[in-house]
């Protein structure tokens, strides 16, 4: 069992949309690892990120806030991408992504709330902004059900909504002492998708990433030197 979950997280890793970009250059790296660096510069958040673009494997801007572990994948060059420092010492933040199929943001807040205290506050803010929202029941990803129940990764959830032509979701974990928190939007009409590959694969490696900064989970690595 211990092998499936290791090779799930894997799978995972490998196949989330964000992550699903050809090899780069090495001058394509510095490229994004500069365009990285402004942003970081431009939200004033350059304490409190890792810049990983030019390490050798990495594809698009890649930043890791380095207390939490939120990992924010971004297409180089495109529009709305944005690092987003909530409050000035780095304990809430937040990176907006536009992805080919959807836009998200995922946020990292330092926070003591259990699982359903913060599932609950966010529903109730999607909710807030979007009151005709209908729940989403979608075919779940049996590969992301096996990761979830094989108790391997921290625990999470997510709940999917469709208001009109939009399909709307809020995904949490509470990880470390913090809460690692996904918002997504996308079209309906890719709504079995969204929930299979965006929310789905793609929020767990979110999950993953935060509780490899923290050496947890079967994928587990030690903290990087001075986090």
């Amino acid at each position: 069992m211990k092998r499936m979950v290791m090779l799930a997280c894997a799978a995972v890793l490998a196949t989330a949309p964000a992550l699903a970009w050809a090899e780069q250059t090495p001058e394509q790296r510095a490229a994004a690892k500069a365009e990285g660096d402004a942003m970081l510069a431009k939200a004033g958040a350059a304490a409190f990120f890792d810049n990983l673009s030019d390490r050798e494997g990495e594809t698009g801007i890649t930043l890791q806030h380095k207390e939490s572990g939120l990992h924010c994948v971004f297409t180089p060059g495109r529009e709305g991408n944005e690092v987003i420092l909530f409050k000035p010492d780095g304990t809430d933040v937040g990176c907006h992504v536009v992805t080919f199929a959807d836009s998200r943001t995922v946020y990292a807040t330092k926070s003591d709330l259990t699982l359903d205290q913060a599932m609950g506050m966010a529903v109730a803010a999607l909710k807030a902004k979007h009151p005709k929202a209908k729940p989403y029941r979608g075919k779940s990803s049996q590969l992301v059900a096996m990761m979830q129940a094989s108790g391997k990764i921290p625990p999470s959830r997510t709940e999917r909504f469709i208001d009109g032509k939009t399909y709307e979701s809020v995904s949490v974990a509470p990880i470390a002492g913090w809460e690692i928190k996904l918002r997504m939007s996308g079209e309906a009409s890719n709504a079995e998708f969204l929930s299979n590959a965006g929310d789905g694969m793609g929020w767990l490696v979110y999950v993953v990433k935060a509780a490899q900064r923290h050496g947890l989970g079967p994928l587990a690595a030690a903290p990087a030197p001075g986090s």
